[in-house]
């Protein structure tokens, strides 16, 4: 089943717009036109084409929400025109496996993509995310978070590529993810990359995995909070980062809830 949205030239839709994941999804977001998109579901296999048009502005949140021996495949493809803004959201609280293949090309000048992950795997889960970003032109702009907490048999993978074309000078791009093992049997595999076919671009990559700060949960239990409770602090402040940055107040307190509540069960 296809799934086709535009939204003309010049029109804000304040409202949230909520989805319920179809198999494919087209989105024109047409020249300064604004669109708050929350994608939720569990539907396996999903693709989604967005075309940001000149001026125009897209907030995505995909909540993955799948079931236990469920497989969610998601293919996700944006191209952003000069001065566009685009904001997503990877939320992943789900119970089964899970595969994200995100592809952004900024082909204008000015456009600008923030691109976050935050996933919660525990069980014998495997979620993985590969995004690839191209810089088409000069004067364009990413930032890329991704941020993984596994617990018990789970397997997390991070498969980023940054790729400055030739030509797009003055590219600025940060590419980091970070992650906790909180037990021994949980493996994260990370590989963020850089492609850069000319000069004067400012670029950062980076990765990091560990576990929980042992002398951070001591000293919250010197002052009298359950070794458990600490741990379940310690977690959130891991996570805040993510789910500070998203940008619909009434969605980023629903995350709050929705992580306090994964991280207790």
């Amino acid at each position: 089943m296809t799934m086709e949205i535009s939204v003309a030239k010049g029109t804000v839709v304040e409202k949230t717009l909520q989805l319920s994941a179809d198999h494919q999804l087209h989105i024109n977001v047409e020249s300064g036109a604004q669109l708050h998109l929350l994608m939720e579901g569990s539907c396996r296999q999903l693709i989604t084409d967005i075309h940001v048009s000149q001026g125009a502005i897209l907030d995505l949140c995909d909540l993955d929400t799948n079931e236990v021996n469920t497989t969610r495949s998601h293919e996700l493809h944006i191209s952003q025109d000069a001065d566009s803004q685009v904001f997503v959201h990877s939320i992943s609280l789900a119970a089964g496996n899970t595969r994200n293949t995100s592809h952004i090309d900024l082909c204008g000048e000015g456009a600008e993509l923030t691109l976050n992950g935050l996933i919660i795997a525990g069980g014998a889960q495997n979620i993985e995310n590969n995004t690839l970003v191209q810089h088409m032109v000069p004067h364009t702009t990413s930032h890329q978070l991704y941020k993984y907490i596994l617990d018990e048999q789970a397997t997390g993978t991070y498969a980023g590529l940054v790729k400055v074309l030739p030509g797009a000078h003055h590219t600025m791009s940060e590419q980091t993810n970070r992650n906790l093992c909180i037990t021994r049997e949980a493996h994260m595999f990370s590989q963020p990359q850089l492609e850069i076919y000319n000069d004067d671009v400012r670029c950062s990559h980076g990765s990091s995995t560990g576990q929980l700060d042992e002398s951070a949960l001591f000293y919250m239990q010197q002052r009298g909070i359950s070794k458990h409770e600490a741990r379940l602090l310690l977690m959130a402040a891991f996570m805040s980062e993510v789910v500070e940055q998203v940008r619909i107040p009434a969605l980023r307190e629903q995350l709050q809830e929705m992580v306090e509540k994964k991280f207790r069960s």
